[in-house]
C-alpha cells in the first residue's frame, strides 16, 4: 500500500452513493442505498459481497482501502453482517449490509480482499455460528475452543453448570 499525502475534503454522500452505484450496476451487481442517522448504508446480496468489495477496494475512483470493521447480528428473523468501509483518498465512509437466513446462513470470506477481515470473521463465525466460506483459518478466536453453542444467538440461554475447563493447545 502507498503512502499518499492525506487532505481532508468534505464529504458529499449523494456523490459516494451515485458512484458505487454506478460502478456495481456496471459490475451487475444490485445495491439499495439508505441514510440512517448520518451514515450510508447499502444492501447487497450475500453471494455480491466478496466481487463487490473487490471492487470498492481496486477501483482508483473509489478507493476504499481500509475496512474498519465487520459486525454481525441475530436480529429475530434473520441474520445481518455489516462491513464498514473507509476511502481515504475521498473521504467516504460507507456501510455495507448483508442479510442472512436464519435457516443456512452463510456468506463468502472477504479475507481475499481485506487481510484485515481475519479476525472478524471468526469472531462472526464463532459468536453467532455463521458459516463464513472459503476462510482459510476459521478456528475460536475468543472462546476456549470446545463449546457447542455461539453465546450472540437471540436463543443461547445461560446454563449454569460445572464444567471441566480444556486449555487450548495455542493462542493467537
Amino acid at each position: 500500500m502507498e503512502i499518499i499525502d492525506y487532505i481532508y475534503k468534505k464529504t458529499d454522500d449523494q456523490e459516494m452513493i451515485d458512484a458505487i452505484g454506478a460502478r456495481a450496476k456496471k459490475a451487475g451487481i444490485g445495491i439499495e442505498f439508505n441514510i440512517c442517522f448520518g451514515q450510508v448504508y447499502g444492501q447487497v446480496d450475500a453471494g455480491n459481497i466478496r466481487r463487490l468489495c473487490s471492487i470498492l477496494k481496486k477501483d482508483r475512483s473509489l478507493s476504499f482501502k481500509y475496512i474498519r470493521s465487520i459486525t454481525g447480528s441475530d436480529l429475530e428473523d434473520h441474520f445481518e453482517i455489516v462491513y464498514s468501509l473507509y476511502s481515504f483518498a475521498n473521504n467516504w465512509p460507507v456501510n455495507i449490509k448483508v442479510r442472512l437466513d436464519h435457516e443456512k446462513p452463510e456468506v463468502d470470506s472477504i479475507i481475499s480482499v481485506y487481510r484485515g477481515a481475519d479476525w472478524f470473521e471468526r469472531e462472526i463465525w464463532e459468536m453467532l455460528g455463521i458459516d463464513i466460506k472459503g476462510h482459510p483459518g476459521l478456528k475460536p478466536l475468543l472462546l476456549v475452543g470446545d463449546e457447542d453453542f455461539h453465546p450472540l444467538l437471540k436463543s443461547f440461554e445461560i446454563k449454569w453448570e460445572e464444567r471441566d475447563y480444556k486449555p487450548t493447545e495455542k493462542f493467537e
